[in-house]
């Protein structure tokens, strides 16, 4: 007899609470990271090839997003080795510091960030290697010093299983505990069994999840309801608007059109910063003629699922009832059961506004375009929350200030000149945003700001320097830190 779900999960859940206590130690996180990294590296070709079977993404496709995945797993090792991610902050007894001062008793306070103990991680369809299971989410946990349980997804379940089984196998090889990253299977996607009994499970401690808006707010409603609430940290849908000024439809109308045209298409428009929405003055004809013209050219192509191309196909029809909504382009389904085909719809402001079936997100190889009368109206215009919104234009075109800064207030990321697809791994990198892109806006999934998700901040009072961590003594340090009120560089600053 197989064992009930919530016994694999209770188990996995234990074994990672034992785990915990073994990532105390900065440079033992940084050495799991590293083994994570070398094990993957030595079954890349037969990981590529499982995942490029179960999602259809090409081998060509797969092949940068492993690089991205070991690559985050190494940059994160750096990162903790560092040690600057964690906001050590020291204010010693008696002094003012830069602001001022002293308000309250003068005692000796310091503060770092500690790791809230075991995550589960949900990965992402889209992207089964880079935000799977040993993607962002599980590397940056693992970084902050927080074991990881993965709830496998059901688009992918040998790609998840092979990589936590070789994971586990390169952790057990390099002398740390395998029960620093476990898998929960899931195959079937209408069993929301485990993914329930992991996210209520009381030895868990934060939730990461990469998926739709519907399962996303319900993985928060769980956490939030549990006796004892935790953080849930969802990245969900998002429509990405990208808006054109007239003057750069003018000058190079075709150029964009392409450019935008190619951000849709790739990976058949099933990323987080596909272009959703794009937003051009009436009468930019050539850009939008492009942009149509290479969509209709594209062939059909498989989705990652079956429930992925229906959810696709089930929001172009509500989008193409709506009132005064023009289908452009509608492409071939293909034969497949996974195929779908690429669609261009147009629609004025006026009826894009007052219509909110036309504001979520439509994921797959499909862009609505929103004709506005000039570019300064998209600052009235009800856009929702978004990863990355992009401005092609220049600070002196017409409607270019109002266009920024509608932007800047409902996406996590701007882009100015530029595709929303690309997303890099830096330390200025912010990918999350508003909701319903996100429903923690003040948090990104990419980048060493990640580690802060599965943290909490704790104070040290007139402690003992045999009760500090490293980051919090007096002395020489090679991390950048805070002391009293100034920024004190480190060895690699």
């Amino acid at each position: 007899m197989l064992p009930d779900k919530s016994e694999v999960v209770d188990r996995a859940c234990r074994g990672a609470w034992k785990a915990w206590e073994t990532l105390a130690d900065a440079g033992t996180r940084a050495g799991a990271l590293e083994a994570l990294a070398a094990g993957l590296e030595a079954a890349r070709d037969e990981i590529i090839r499982a995942a490029s079977e179960e999602s259809a993404l090409t081998t060509a496709e797969l092949a940068p997003e492993f690089a991205r995945m070991t690559g985050t797993l190494r940059q994160f090792a750096l990162v903790v080795r560092d040690g600057s991610w964690v906001g050590a902050m020291i204010d010693h007894a008696g002094q003012a510091g830069a602001f001022g001062g002293v308000v309250g008793p003068s005692h000796d306070i310091r503060r770092v960030l500690v790791p809230l103990g075991p995550v589960a991680v949900f990965g992402a369809s889209n992207f089964p290697l880079a935000y799977g299971a040993c993607g962002g989410d599980t590397a940056s946990a693992l970084a902050a010093g927080c074991p990881v349980i993965v709830k496998e997804h059901p688009a992918h379940p040998r790609t998840g299983r092979l990589i936590v089984g070789t994971a586990r196998a390169a952790l057990r090889g390099a002398g740390h505990s395998e029960d620093l990253l476990s898998l929960v299977e899931n195959e079937d996607p209408r069993d929301l069994a485990p993914a329930s009994a992991l996210v209520e499970h009381p030895m868990v401690r934060a939730v990461g999840f990469t998926g739709s808006q519907r399962a996303g707010l319900e993985i928060a409603r769980l956490a939030r309801e549990r006796a004892e609430p935790i953080p849930a940290y969802c990245e969900m849908g998002s429509c990405n608007p990208v808006v054109v000024t007239r003057e750069a439809a003018r000058a190079r109308g075709q150029e964009v059109g392409g450019q935008i045209a190619e951000s849709i298409l790739l990976r058949h428009g099933q990323q987080c910063t596909c272009p959703g929405l794009l937003i051009v003055p009436a009468g930019c004809g050539a850009l939008v003629e492009e942009v149509a013209a290479r969509l209709k050219a594209a062939e059909p192509r498989a989705m990652l699922a079956t429930w992925v191309r229906d959810g696709y196909l089930h929001r172009l029809a509500e989008c193409r009832k709506a009132r005064g909504v023009e289908t452009v382009v509608h492409g071939r389904e293909g034969s497949g059961q996974r195929q779908a085909g690429t669609c261009l719809l147009r629609v004025r402001a006026a009826e894009f506004a007052a219509q909110p079936v036309l504001h979520e997100e439509v994921f797959g190889p499909s862009v609505l375009v929103v004709e506005v009368r000039e570019t300064a109206e998209v600052g009235g215009l009800p856009l929702r929350g978004a990863l990355v919104g992009s401005l092609y234009g220049g600070a002196g075109d017409d409607g270019w200030d109002s266009a920024r800064n509608r932007l800047a207030s409902m996406c996590g990321r701007v882009v100015f000149g530029g595709v929303p697809t690309g997303v890099r791994v830096a330390g200025a990198m912010v990918h999350g945003g508003p909701y319903p892109a996100t429903n923690r806006p003040e948090s990104t999934a990419c980048g060493p700001m990640a580690l802060a998700r599965w943290c909490r901040p704790v104070c040290l009072q007139n402690a003992p320097r045999e009760a500090l961590p490293r980051e919090l003594q007096d002395g020489a340090w090679q991390g950048t830190r805070t002391i009293d009120g100034s920024v004190a560089p480190g060895a690699y600053a």
